[in-house]
């Protein structure tokens, strides 16, 4: 699943590489996303692994650890607003962020936007360290 995604994305591609999770992680969670809302069983989810098919126990493993990155990631978030590293002007950029991104998924995404949403983490990250004030 994750695989034909990557394919036609080159963003999400840069994304996932710069995240917690890996490839099996996301195509799990993604699976379990998608089809158990759908009703499908774990049986039938088992097949559809980007690797093909794979064991029940090899399958569950790597959902939990994506449920755990994706709560740590979660949690490092959290922590960062609550220790105030995070303020308001730097949560209104991640978010319109998010939402240009949401905007950008069914389009073929220009390699100056990709880069300048590379741009937009760095200088978020580069505010939290005081690397660069803006």
């Amino acid at each position: 699943m994750i695989d034909d995604l990557i394919d036609n994305d080159k963003l999400l591609e840069i994304i996932l590489g710069n995240s917690h999770f890996t490839k099996p992680q996301i195509d799990s969670l993604m699976l379990a996303f998608q089809y158990r809302i759908e009703g499908y069983s774990l049986n039938e989810i088992i097949k559809m692994r980007d690797s093909g098919p794979v064991s029940k126990g090899s399958y569950l493993r790597t959902l939990s650890q994506a449920k755990n990155n994706f709560r740590k990631s979660l949690n490092t978030l959290l922590l960062m607003i609550y220790l105030g590293v995070l303020d308001t002007n730097t949560i209104s950029s991640f978010t319109d962020l998010s939402e240009r991104l949401n905007s950008l998924k069914d389009i073929e995404i220009p390699v100056e936007v990709v880069d300048e949403i590379d741009d937009i983490i760095n200088e978020i990250c580069d505010r939290i360290t005081g690397d660069k004030v803006i």
